[in-house]
């Protein structure tokens, strides 16, 4: 239903001779790989909120897991993260967003500065308030699960 609907508005805006250059959409995987086999000149994004949703289901369901009880605390904290990375990086860098995104691994492990991505070397905070940190055994598989 989804994927015929945007198709009937490909077709309708084309029809009336435009173009369209970027499309954002849920993460409906059939539209996804619809645009990217018939309209490869359109660049294709998710909504970020339907990003942040399902990344926040997988947390909660991890902080359920023995041992990762303290993930519940840094949910409202990703979340903030993810749009944070969207929203403060200028479109096409999506290098940039990604070493981002990742940086958060090591600022949960309450490593700040020397990140391996030569794009995003430390974190943009200043002085932090006192909190559970997250040993980096515990969390990296959710962070691997999350992409």
């Amino acid at each position: 239903m989804e994927l015929e609907g945007c198709k009937r508005s490909f077709q309708i805006i084309k029809l009336l001779g435009l173009s369209i250059s970027v499309f954002i959409s849920d993460r409906h995987r059939s539209i996804a790989k619809w645009i990217r086999e018939s309209c490869p000149s359109t660049k294709h994004y998710f909504d970020i909120w339907h990003v942040a949703r399902t990344i926040t289901k997988k947390l909660l369901k991890a902080s359920k897991e023995k041992g990762c009880e303290v993930i519940s605390s840094w949910i409202r904290g990703i979340r903030k993260h993810l749009y944070w990375c969207a929203t403060s990086s200028r479109p096409g860098f999506g290098s940039l967003i990604s070493a981002k995104w990742h940086s958060f691994l090591r600022h949960v492990a309450n490593k700040h500065k020397n990140h391996p991505d030569p794009l995003y070397t430390e974190c943009n905070h200043g002085d932090l308030q006192r909190r559970k940190w997250i040993k980096v055994g515990n969390f990296q598989f959710v962070v691997t699960s999350l992409l």
